[in-house]
């Protein structure tokens, strides 16, 4: 593990209407990147790094920044799609595994869990392989993003237009 990742941050005009100070989802998610991350910028001799993260669309940007220096690294654009669209999934399955857990067999519960875990496993890789002529990243640091970009579509599904 390297703590690569000193800061994530979004672009203002992105989340203009979120309080994301106030956001705890939001909080967590990023507390829990940062606390644990191994993240690279390929070609880098630069190791500590602050993230500006941008969403328009089916496009994720990450401005990798010098955490020392602030200055501008790389930027890294990437198409989503396919992640909203197992992002969606991911929800609807959580939505129904919390529901579950009031009063859903255990078996039931388990199945939903599981479910649940390899959607979120599936788009952990799925953002490693978009990522990968860019960034190394292990497996825990593309789950966490994975989580923050869940609970950002989430929202958008609850009608929070965090996309542009």
């Amino acid at each position: 593990m390297n703590n690569n990742i000193r800061n994530i941050s979004f672009e203002k005009t992105n989340f203009s209407h979120l309080n994301l100070k106030n956001d705890k989802d939001i909080k967590v998610a990023i507390y829990d990147i940062i606390e644990e991350n191994t993240f690279n910028l390929l070609g880098s001799e630069i190791k500590e790094y602050d993230l500006d993260v941008l969403f328009k669309e089916n496009i994720l940007s990450i401005s990798v920044n010098s955490s020392l220096t602030k200055d501008n690294l790389k930027t890294v654009s990437v198409n989503i799609g396919s992640l909203i669209k197992i992002l969606k999934e991911y929800i609807i399955l959580c939505n129904s595994y919390y529901e579950s857990i009031k009063s859903a067999p255990v078996q039931k519960v388990e199945a939903l869990d599981m479910g649940r875990r390899s959607l979120h496993d599936d788009a952990s890789h799925d953002l490693i392989y978009k990522l990968k002529d860019y960034i190394e990243m292990d497996f825990t640091t593309a789950r966490g993003f994975i989580t923050l970009l869940s609970i950002v579509q989430r929202k958008s599904l609850l009608g929070e237009n965090v996309f542009i």
